[in-house]
């Protein structure tokens, strides 16, 4: 049944017509009286048992002045708890055979377990020690700092990641979004001690975390272990600006009026050219279309851009698009690796192919494909256990719910060639530019 649902997805993401789609076996939901959602499936997994934590705690809800606060918190927390160093901790955890991997995205922190099902109840035990008793030492703090501050300058070196970052300011000029996940040196700087221990009380608490639970464990014994671990995690809410968000965030970011662009000059090889169009959340009715749109401009060879700017006019060595999958209003994303003699031509050959999609009907051929690549991708990452784990518990946390990860094949085979003609002609519109390379 593996083989025969991953051979399906390879041919989904190649384009191949698509027979009737497998369902994802739906978890069960519980919400305990702390406030903390928990979702169980039990799957054959060869012994092991998957746990993720998402916690609202991301670059979404920090305070203006405390960029970057997410991952430092994170990473001092694996630091150390009040009772174990960091070495400590991954030495315990080593002795179960299990693994621990924690990652920030711009609305959540991820904290995975992998770990076999007979020692799932230490497991957990470790894992909710680092969570709840992180012990926040004054050098663990300062080290940490010295390693994110490299860290930044290594990244904004790479110009790449540089295009976007600042695509990002153009686009969320008044929105928690347009701060990197790493912060600013200014923040980093200024962050302290204190700052990180409100920062957790905040926001590591039970009804701002979901926990999911995906592997050989049954169903009613992987809640009741959850419950049992998570006994003591704090219910306070999170803070009231955080839950008027949802409500205010569209207006801290509104669609640009007109283009924006931004140059910056980096002595590099090559340059990068970054386009920007404002988008929907997740939960918005145009985000499957705009996800298709997205794959269509650039995801895979297959894809206009690519076809058309690498291969065609040979004005870039890179070149792809994407939207991500955000609680907040997501950036469709036009991305390009070029010489620098040929910046104006390759840009403008990126916008000329958003503008084709606004003015020229879209093939039904061209836009099943794109559906198929964006279904067979998805049912691919869920052949990792901790993939099965995590997504129910990202949507929950989302806000679209858990189901929204087995409901969304369906929505993006509805989508139509009128659909993608339509969310282009309404959302690409006014691109904000960045262009990171060296001087021509």
């Amino acid at each position: 049944m593996r083989i025969a649902a991953v051979v399906l997805a390879v041919g989904l993401v190649a384009g191949l017509p698509s027979p009737a789609l497998p369902q994802l076996p739906e978890p069960v939901f519980w919400r305990l009286r702390t406030g903390l959602r928990v979702l169980a499936q039990e799957l054959p997994a060869n012994g092991l048992v998957a746990v993720s934590v998402l916690v609202g705690a991301a670059p979404r809800v920090e305070e203006p002045g405390q960029a970057g606060i997410s991952i430092l918190t994170r990473e001092v927390m694996l630091r150390g708890t009040v009772r174990r160093t960091g070495e400590e901790v991954a030495e315990a955890l080593d002795a179960l055979g299990a693994s621990l991997r924690a990652l920030t995205g711009p609305d959540h922190t991820e904290w995975t377990l992998l770990v076999p099902a007979e020692h799932l109840d230490p497991a957990l035990d470790l894992l909710v020690e680092v969570l709840t008793q992180p012990r926040f030492a004054p050098e663990d703090v300062e080290s940490q700092r010295r390693i994110s501050l490299v860290r930044l300058r290594q990244q904004r070196d790479q110009p790449q990641a540089r295009a976007v970052e600042l695509v990002n300011g153009l686009l969320y000029r008044w929105h928690p979004y347009r701060n990197p996940l790493l912060g600013t040196p200014e923040t980093l700087t200024r962050l302290r001690r204190d700052d990180l221990v409100r920062y957790h009380a905040a926001f590591y608490t039970a009804p701002n975390v979901v926990v999911s639970v995906a592997g050989e464990v049954p169903v009613p014994v992987g809640v009741a272990k959850v419950q049992r671990a998570f006994a003591g995690l704090r219910s306070d809410p999170v803070p009231v600006r955080v839950r008027l968000l949802d409500v205010a965030e569209r207006a801290l970011a509104e669609q640009p009026l007109s283009r924006r662009d931004v140059r910056e000059l980096q002595q590099t090889a090559s340059a990068w050219i970054a386009a920007g169009y404002l988008g929907v959340g997740v939960g918005h009715p145009d985000w499957p279309a705009l996800r298709v749109t997205a794959t269509l401009l650039g995801g895979g060879m297959a894809s206009r851009l690519f076809r058309s700017v690498r291969e065609r006019e040979g004005l870039a060595y890179a070149v792809g698009a994407g939207l991500p999958t955000q609680r907040g209003p997501a950036a469709l994303l036009l991305t390009a690796g070029v010489d620098p003699l040929n910046v104006d031509r390759a840009l403008a050959a990126m916008l000329r192919e958003v503008e084709e999609l606004t003015t020229r009907p879209v093939p039904d051929d061209e836009v099943a494909r794109a559906r198929s690549r964006v279904v067979g991708l998805h049912l691919l990452d869920h052949e990792d256990l901790r993939r099965r784990a995590f997504y129910p518990a990202w949507y929950e946390l989302l806000g679209v719910g858990y189901r929204f990860d087995a409901r969304l094949e369906q929505q993006v085979f509805r989508v139509t060639a009128a659909e993608v003609r339509r969310v282009a002609r309404r959302y690409l519109v006014h691109p904000a530019v960045a262009v990171v390379g060296p001087a021509r």
